[in-house]
């Protein structure tokens, strides 16, 4: 080895010194040994992370429950200052009402009111009552608007047009006329007039009494009863048999005779009791006694029928064959009201017809005439036709007999 070369020197286990020689980077006599390798660091991440992965995850789980928090108070107090709490509601959008079902109108002209009402009631549609007096039956549906058979939504409204009843008019009082005047009186106002012949010391044709008295109200159409009185029949006499002077030494002169007479009739009646009667034995103990009832009906407890007033006291003396007022009860509860129909001129069975089919019952007295012509017929009744009764009341008629 050449003195100008540098060497490398490093102890041996031995601690000699071994020199090796540098030739162009080449090692001779065996490699180095490896370099200790440096003390293994603390675990984890790289020294330059301050914040681990976990930390950072629970950190943003607590922001977002702060973050509920917050905003679940300022949902709920936003608004604290008047206590108020505004709710968005979002809802669909809304479809069309579905239009009202429509119905037919039915016919109901020439029915009852309350059937009429029925039977608008059951398709669903609502009456307006007008009522009003015309021609037809009282308490008949006249007319209607809209028309039958019209298209109209359910509960709306129909107009009914109800006969009210003719107009009524006040009756004067007619008695001490003449029959002829009272007549026309009663022409004028629209009533009609059915006259009886009565026996009374008035001047013949003189109206001696009347049903209903005046002052009193009856629909035009209605008839007004005149008790008219008669003339005064004359006795027959027939002249008395002579005798010659030698037929009276043979037998004694004939007295004077006369044909026998009807009797005449009274010119007065004692008005009998009939309070607390019933109305067909009320009627029958006047009737006797030579007396026309006029029955009118009011309200009253007692069953239907009983009488319950009359116009006249027990005892007191009226005009043969007058017209004397007596009330009659309704009889407890409410009653339907029937229209009385008109049974004068009718026979007995007729007017029988008539009054049942109005839901009304017949009652009579046979009221003596001159007329062959008139015999069998009604020739009065009460209450009158056009007047009111309760349903199944008895109404009085008075059958024409023919006495000479």
């Amino acid at each position: 080895m050449s003195e100008h070369e540098p060497e490398d020197s490093w102890p041996t286990p031995d601690a000699e010194t071994i020199v090796v020689p540098r030739r162009d980077d080449t090692l001779v006599g065996g490699s180095p040994p490896p370099a200790a390798p440096p003390p293994p660091g603390p675990v984890g991440p790289p020294p330059d992370r301050r914040i681990g992965a976990g930390m950072l995850l629970g950190l943003v789980a607590v922001l977002l429950v702060a973050a509920g928090i917050a905003i679940a108070w300022y949902l709920t107090h936003r608004s604290s200052g008047n206590q108020t709490t505004t709710v968005v509601v979002t809802t669909a959008p809304k479809k069309n009402a579905a239009a009202p079902a429509k119905v037919a109108v039915p016919r109901v002209i020439g029915l009852k009111e309350p059937k009429a009402i029925a039977r608008l009631a059951s398709v669903g549609l609502r009456p307006k009552e007008v009522y009003k007096p015309t021609s037809k039956p009282k308490g008949v549906v006249v007319s209607q608007k809209p028309a039958e058979a019209t298209s109209l939504a359910k509960g709306k409204q129909v107009t009914i047009v109800i006969d009210s009843g003719a107009p009524k008019v006040k009756v004067p009082d007619l008695t001490g006329k003449s029959a002829s005047a009272a007549r026309a009186a009663l022409d004028q106002l629209g009533l009609d007039s059915t006259i009886t012949k009565v026996t009374s010391d008035q001047p013949a044709g003189t109206v001696v009494d009347q049903a209903p008295n005046g002052g009193g109200k009856l629909a035009k159409g209605s008839s007004v009863t005149l008790s008219v009185a008669k003339a005064k029949p004359k006795p027959t006499t027939t002249p008395a048999t002579t005798t010659t002077a030698a037929q009276q030494t043979t037998t004694a002169p004939a007295a004077p005779t006369t044909t026998a007479a009807a009797p005449p009739q009274p010119t007065n009646a004692t008005m009998p009791n009939v309070v607390q009667q019933d109305e067909a034995s009320a009627v029958q103990a006047m009737g006797q006694a030579g007396i026309l009832p006029s029955i009118v009906f009011i309200p009253g407890d007692d069953p239907l029928g009983t009488i319950e007033e009359q116009a006249k006291p027990a005892g007191s003396s009226v005009p043969f064959h007058g017209h004397v007022q007596i009330n009659a009860s309704s009889g407890p509860g409410k009653k339907p009201q029937q229209q009385v129909p008109n049974v004068i001129g009718k026979s007995l069975n007729d007017a029988v017809a008539a009054m049942q089919g109005a839901h009304l019952r017949l009652i009579y007295l046979k009221f003596p005439v001159s007329s062959k012509a008139k015999a069998g017929e009604i020739v009065q009744q009460s209450p009158l036709g056009g007047n009111t009764a309760p349903q199944n009341a008895q109404v009085l008629v008075f059958l024409a007999a023919y006495q000479q």
